[in-house]
C-alpha cells in the first residue's frame, strides 16, 4: 500500500540554478545527501528530502517524461504574491468541484511545478486573477 508521495528526482544540467530555485521560490532547503558518488543535491520540506536532483553532463532527454511535482500549500494566494513579487510567472486555476486550486511554475530545466491548495475551491480567489 502506497503512503504518500516521497520524493521526486530532477536530472539536471542546471545544479545550481536549479537548488537556487527550489531554495529561493518555494522555501525548501538543502539537506543531508548520501555519498552516492556523483553530483547532486537533496532538498527538504521539514525533515522530508522530497525533490533529489542529480547533475548530468548532457540533458537526459529533450523532454525527459517528468511530467509535474505538486506540493501542497496552506495559503495559495500568499505563494502567488511571492511568485510576482519574485517576478516568476506562472498559471493557477480552480480544481473542479470544489477540490482546491492550484498554480503551476517552470522550474530551470523546464519541469512543472504544481502548488496545491486542497479544499478551497473559488473562496479566497485574488482580485483580478481569471481563472
Amino acid at each position: 500500500m502506497i503512503a504518500g508521495l516521497n520524493h521526486a528526482n530532477i536530472s539536471t544540467v542546471k545544479l545550481q540554478e536549479t537548488i537556487d530555485f527550489f531554495v529561493r521560490v518555494l522555501g525548501l532547503r538543502v539537506g543531508p545527501r548520501p555519498g552516492f558518488g556523483f553530483a547532486g543535491a537533496w532538498l527538504y520540506s521539514g525533515d522530508q528530502p522530497v525533490i533529489h536532483l542529480v547533475e548530468r553532463a548532457s540533458p537526459r532527454t529533450p523532454d525527459g517524461a517528468l511530467d509535474h511535482v505538486s506540493f501542497t500549500v496552506a495559503n495559495l494566494d500568499a505563494e502567488m504574491r511571492r511568485l510576482d513579487e519574485l517576478g516568476i510567472p506562472y498559471r493557477w486555476s480552480d480544481i473542479p468541484d470544489g477540490f482546491g486550486r492550484q498554480a503551476f511554475v517552470q522550474d530551470p530545466n523546464g519541469v512543472t511545478i504544481e502548488l496545491t491548495e486542497p479544499g478551497i475551491g473559488t473562496a479566497g480567489r485574488l482580485p483580478g486573477r481569471p481563472a
